[in-house]
């Protein structure tokens, strides 16, 4: 937050707060103890001001988008594996790696198109874009957040992931079921039906305005 002098009147510029879906949902995970420290190194991604981690697992998403059209998606994730170069990054792909090809065969889909989207929650806006697009052999399709971190995913914030692609998926693939997989478990989260919308709902308009309390604090 900074301020400006306009005809000898302070005005305060706020800065805009703008993250994917994924980033704000690793951020309902953290925990009330990790919640500054994700929120400073999400700032350092987004700002660019942190080299090292921007793009760590970019190599991977773009595997893994590719394998889903591939006839040989083995080929497509191991030369991800091989062009591991980063400290850390060796080990998190093979993981990924071991969890993400079972769950894809299993599936039987194939990789579709999908778009982006914006959802916005008080002050924070989200932008959201499926990492996959899939056609599963019935015809339905499924638009998939997907998670790659160590730290396991559970369902209480997978339901934060969910419930924004739900809201968007008219725009990002329409039609589509919205899941969140934990590649490294190869575990896929979806919504229950007897989740309760409007206390999740409530949930994340809180987390919401916390996250942007906790980004601005880190500037």
């Amino acid at each position: 937050m900074s301020s400006i002098l306009r005809r000898g009147e302070p005005v305060v510029v706020v800065e805009p707060v703008s993250v994917t879906a994924l980033s704000f949902t690793e951020y309902v995970m953290s925990g009330q103890r990790g919640r500054i420290n994700i929120v400073s190194e999400q700032r350092d991604v987004y700002l660019g001001t942190d080299p090292w981690v921007c793009g760590f697992y970019n190599p991977m998403r773009d595997a893994m988008r590719r394998a889903a059209n591939s006839t040989d998606p083995d080929a497509e994730l191991d030369a991800a594996v091989r062009s591991a170069s980063r400290n850390g990054q060796l080990r998190a792909f093979e993981e990924v790696r071991q969890g993400f090809l079972p769950w894809l065969r299993g599936t039987r889909a194939t990789g579709v198109q999908v778009s982006s989207a914006k959802w916005a929650a008080g002050e924070l806006t989200l932008r959201v874009r499926p990492h996959l697009g899939l056609r599963l052999p019935d015809g339905s399709k499924a638009a998939v957040l997907v998670y790659l971190k160590e730290r396991e995913m559970t369902q209480e914030a997978a339901n934060v992931g969910l419930r924004i692609l739900q809201q968007t998926v008219r725009d990002t693939l329409p039609d589509a079921t919205p899941l969140l997989l934990d590649a490294r478990r190869g575990r896929a989260f979806r919504m229950a039906k007897r989740t309760n919308l409007a206390k999740l709902d409530a949930l994340i308009a809180a987390e919401a305005a916390g996250y942007v309390v906790h980004w601005r604090m880190s500037a």
